[in-house]
């Protein structure tokens, strides 16, 4: 046998250990952006053909790429929806594994730059792999089906660093070949993850930091890069990260909250820093349990006292930077960590007015976080070492397994957020969506009504708590004149529109008690008139109007419903928009009115521009459908006046 094949067992060993611990987690359900997302599958009634393909790889909506090769990988567990999620919670863990050998053999090339090839360098490079993978910090990324994108992007961009590492080692011996692969890894690898998630447009800054650390070290014995080759593929791309920073700064944020945001731009750079410290701390101090997905009621720092912390946040993110670029000659490892740690973060935790906190951010700045302990077992023969560091992994595996089984159960899972984070309105309403899946509609009920009270300022806890009350109860007079009160007073912005949709639907239908469409034409109103959000922005109106027009159609007053619809068009000159109104005009049989509407979306289309002629064209062609609709409406129209 070989003196690898017993390292290769280990890593087998690691990989059914991993698989252990997230069995309990494979049980879950769909959480939060999964719908968003993955409800792209069952569009177009299930991706069953190429014409389908094409429109679903084409349909990303979470961010500005697309993620196409995040959304091609979704195609492995399931084709339409709803779909059971237990197969895409397994190959996110198949993948996270993956991720963890192809994480175990960079440690053990960047090991290679400093010491000699033995089993207690194979071993130290295991340890980092291994307490990266089972670490519980990481299973609100391997167990939530959307971090899929985040897990890819991780996926492809280590795997371009082990290729750079490895073709950087054999410089010295094969130039052509060695070029071959750092060019492929800074290009495929950036182009790939990229295309999983857009922060995989950090590979060559993070490729920046291993040449930084470790190939500058002059213990590394590597042949210097080609300094046109350095900066073209590693210079250049790095500072490009930074103009686009630049690029995308608002001096408005300077002293006024970002868009659909409460904070400014000064005050998100200080709370910053005050998250990525506490990433750090639970990172390198593990729990069985952390605070979860919903935590949007974080404390902001106004000022570097305001909280206390933030001072002292500062101060240590500036140390540890400084302090890596400093001692990167004696400690490069160590520098290595914090720096690629810190430079992981530049895109979604710096100036981009992205919420604040979120655990995934950690899963590719993290991977060498414990590198330097790797290092230190090679160097200093302690059994007492070993010993400890085998421990803290043992602690790591049975927090991830305890964590993976929270998981696995969505009722317990979404009442300890609503537990741990009291002041959260998503953790409260998420907790009380479970209980009615559970049927548990009114123990759902009485956790909305007391967290109305402890979150006072949120209409979507308000919305929620008035839905559920006249489906389950009875809403009386005065209930519904409070909520409406609250309605007029309380912040209002996009993100509510599809809370605002459903109450709105649900208190025209017969099933809702003690309020009705009349109710909701009020509601509306009083958003219009009397809510300051509305009032600031008015361009937000339309939405009111939109839900207006719905519920003018559906009780048979088409032609307050067309008004309403005209003025929707009138603020947005949103084709589709006007599609969607057409067709809920034709569901309700209001066909002539209808038909009149569908002239003005012609109008309108007449003022836009070209369609795009490019060969592969999946928009569509909103002239072709305009007259397909106008011939079913006509067709209709004419069985109507038949009858």
């Amino acid at each position: 046998m070989s003196n690898r094949s017993p390292h290769f067992l280990l890593l087998f060993g690691l990989s059914i250990l991993v698989a252990i611990v997230y069995w309990p987690g494979l049980k879950g359900g769909f959480l939060f952006d999964d719908y968003a997302n993955l409800n792209k599958l069952g569009e177009y009634n299930g991706v069953r053909n190429l014409d389908t393909f094409l429109k679903y790889i084409s349909s990303g909506i979470a961010g500005p790429t697309g993620r196409p090769i995040s959304l091609l990988s979704f195609l492995l567990d399931g084709t339409d929806w709803p779909t059971d999620p237990f197969p895409f919670k397994r190959t996110n863990v198949l993948l996270h594994g993956l991720s963890g050998i192809f994480l175990y053999l960079l440690c053990r090339q960047l090991l290679l730059c400093f010491y000699l090839p033995s089993s207690r360098l194979n071993n130290a490079a295991l340890l980092v792999a291994a307490l990266w993978l089972l670490h519980p910090y990481m299973v609100s990324t391997v167990l939530y089906v959307v971090q899929r994108m985040a897990m890819l992007s991780a996926f492809f961009s280590i795997l371009g660093l082990w290729l750079y590492v490895k073709g950087r080692r054999l410089l010295a011996e094969e130039s052509r070949r060695a070029y071959a692969y750092m060019t492929s890894a800074v290009v495929l690898g950036t182009l790939l993850a990229l295309l999983s998630k857009e922060n995989g447009i950090l590979l060559p800054l993070l490729i920046a930091m291993v040449e930084l650390c470790v190939f500058r070290h002059p213990y590394s014995g590597v042949a210097p890069l080609n300094k046109l080759w350095q900066i073209t593929f590693i210079l250049l791309p790095s500072l490009a990260i930074f103009a686009y920073l630049i690029y995308v700064f608002n001096p408005y944020t300077l002293d006024h909250p970002f868009y659909n945001r409460t904070f400014t731009l000064p005050q998100r750079l200080l709370t910053e820093s005050r998250i990525v410290i506490g990433y750090l701390y639970h990172i390198y101090i593990p729990r069985m349990f952390y605070p979860g997905l919903l935590n949007e009621n974080i404390e902001l720092s106004t000022g570097l006292l305001a909280p206390p912390k933030t001072l002292y946040s500062v101060v240590a993110l500036s140390l540890m930077l400084f302090g890596a670029i400093a001692m990167r000659k004696r400690w490069p490892l160590l520098s290595l960590s914090w720096l690629f740690f810190l430079a992981g973060h530049v895109l979604e935790s710096t100036t981009i007015g992205l919420e604040l906190y979120f655990e995934h951010r950690n899963y590719l700045p993290a991977i060498f976080l414990f590198l330097p302990l790797g290092s230190l077992l090679i160097r200093v023969d302690r059994r007492m070492l070993r010993i400890g560091s085998y421990l803290f992994l043992a602690i790591c595996a049975a927090f991830t397994y305890q964590r993976s089984q929270l998981w696995g159960n969505p009722l317990e899972l979404t009442l300890f957020w609503a537990e741990r984070n009291p002041h959260s309105s998503r953790a409260q309403r998420t907790a009380a969506l479970q209980m009615e899946q559970a049927d548990q509609p009114l123990a759902a009920l009485t956790l909305l009504t007391q967290a109305r009270h402890e979150i006072p300022h949120n209409l979507d806890l308000q919305w929620h708590w008035l839905i559920l009350k006249c489906r389950f109860d009875e809403v009386t007079e005065s209930e519904f004149s409070e909520i409406r009160n609250q309605t007029g007073k309380l912040d209002y912005v996009p993100q509510l529109f599809n809370m605002l949709q459903s109450t709105i639907q649900i208190m025209s239908s017969p099933e809702c008690k003690g309020v009705s469409a009349l109710q909701a034409l009020q509601l509306l109103d009083t958003l219009i008139n009397d809510n300051p959000s509305v009032q600031r922005n008015s361009r937000l109106r339309f939405q009111m109007y939109h839900l207006k027009g719905r519920v003018y159609a559906e009780f048979k007053k088409p032609k307050l419903a067309v008004d309403a619809f005209n003025r929707v068009l009138d603020m947005e000159k949103n084709i589709e928009h006007g599609l969607v109104q057409v067709g809920i005009l034709g569901s309700h049989r209001h066909f002539q009115e209808a038909l009149e509407h569908l002239q003005k979306v012609e109008s309108l289309i007449q003022t836009q521009p070209g369609t795009n002629i490019l060969p592969l064209d999946i928009k569509p062609d909103y002239r072709y459908e305009v007259e397909r609709i106008k011939q079913i409406l006509l067709e209709e129209l004419d069985s109507v006046k038949t009858e």
